[in-house]
């Protein structure tokens, strides 16, 4: 009895592998031949970056302060998930079903590249599925280093400004290699509200957000507490909206 108990669970662990792999293969040959997934973004995207304007900054040029603020913050599990959060999403559906509606949340770094490329912006569970089935696809024909980058350059920051190097300059006046660390982890908080943590609207508001994603990176092990302080610590040189320079 015991025997053909094992045999069975064998068998249907088996067919699962076999099923897995199938899925897997037909999936990567869709993403990769009938709809080129990572060519539609990259296309689309430097459409954007033409519409509004943008300046790209190569992964290299992104701050590692910063990489590691937006990571630790966005999408602490960035580097090995598959595109999707199951941890984040199963969370997002429970509170959809509790609220009877869709609520947006549970977001990867990489769905979040695909809403800035391959969606419109209705929040519907439809969506939301499409999002999840075409960061998979993403994921598995594009490297974590070109989706971090091509997030970083596409995200909204307010004040119009769109990606990293633009966000720079309309807050701060200067390049992101010119800003300290404070002001990075600032910006990094930005994408997540960019009315409500807009410096140059409310600055203690934007300090709130700077300290949650401080404490985000401390609890991601990234920095240590006296680390954290000390990038609190430093200046915010916010530009003058008036003669568009560095203020003090």
């Amino acid at each position: 009895m015991l025997v053909r108990l094992l045999s069975s669970l064998i068998k249907i662990l088996l067919l699962l592998v076999s099923l897995v792999l199938v899925v897997s293969i037909g999936l990567n040959w869709y993403f990769t031949h009938a709809f080129q997934i990572a060519v539609v973004v990259r296309m689309r995207g430097a459409k954007k970056e033409e519409l509004y304007r943008i300046r790209p900054l190569a992964y290299d040029q992104i701050p590692t302060v910063f990489r590691k603020a937006i990571i630790s913050t966005e999408d602490r599990r960035f580097w090995w998930d598959p595109g999707i959060d199951p941890v984040g999403i199963a969370r997002s559906f429970i509170v959809d079903v509790e609220q009877d509606g869709y609520v947006e949340g549970g977001s990867t770094i990489t769905q979040q590249l695909v809403d800035n490329t391959l969606l419109d912006q209705d929040k519907t569970l439809t969506r939301k599925i499409r999002q999840a089935f075409y960061a998979i696809g993403l994921y598995d024909t594009m490297n974590k280093r070109e989706i971090f980058t091509r997030y970083t350059n596409l995200i909204y920051y307010g004040n119009g400004a769109y990606g990293l190097y633009n966000a720079s300059l309309t807050y701060f006046g200067v390049s992101p290699s010119a800003l300290n660390d404070g002001e990075l982890t600032m910006l990094a908080g930005i994408p997540n509200d960019p009315y409500g943590d807009d410096p140059l609207r409310s600055f203690s508001d934007a300090r709130e957000r700077q300290q949650i994603v401080l404490h985000n990176m401390f609890d991601n092990g990234v920095i240590n507490s006296s680390e954290a302080r000390k990038i609190f610590d430093e200046p915010i040189h916010l530009i003058n909206p008036k003669n568009k320079g560095r203020g003090t």
